[in-house]
């Protein structure tokens, strides 16, 4: 009986380490157009993870004077 629960919690526990090392990430950058849909400046990527990464692919576009930044994530 000892050696059932012992095999459980085991596996119990391999499981929980396995999925909790998952991340789920992306490299993203910021890509700035002008008015006619040029790209300016293409930006530079960086991984983004989790919650940085919900973060920057829902936000909203920047617009400055005629240039708007939006966040590009693949």
């Amino acid at each position: 009986m000892k050696k059932i629960t012992l095999i459980a919690v085991a596996l119990f526990l391999g499981v929980v380490a396995f999925t909790s090392c998952t991340k789920d990430c992306k490299n993203c950058k910021a890509v700035t157009k002008d008015a006619s849909g040029n790209v300016v400046d293409p930006g530079t990527e960086s991984e983004y993870c989790d919650v940085s990464l919900t973060s920057k692919e829902n936000a909203e576009p920047v617009t400055v004077g005629s240039n708007t930044t939006t966040w590009v994530c693949q």
